[in-house]
């Protein structure tokens, strides 16, 4: 168990997902490879491996379209809550 991968990704997260368009029903969303390879390198630069991270979390690919869809998911109850209609 690594608590340093699973900190290094929630974070990685917080500052580099952000609310975009829904992934297809049948599929990965469409960013998620990208951003993979993205945190995968910004956790190499301090050390921290694939391995480190999947080991607690399971897939990334997975992990990262979970986020993209969590984080679109809060817009839209955000701007649902703004509405006053």
């Amino acid at each position: 168990m690594s608590q340093r991968g699973i900190d290094f990704a929630n974070e990685w997260i917080s500052e580099n997902i952000n609310a975009g368009p829904y992934a297809p029903e049948d599929g990965p969303h469409p960013e998620a490879d990208a951003a993979v390879k993205q945190l995968l390198a910004d956790a190499a630069e301090v050390g921290i491996t694939r391995e480190e991270i999947e080991n607690d979390i399971g897939d990334l690919g997975d992990f990262i379209s979970g986020a993209f869809e969590d984080s679109t998911d809060a817009e839209v109850q955000r701007l649902v809550d703004k509405d006053p209609y």
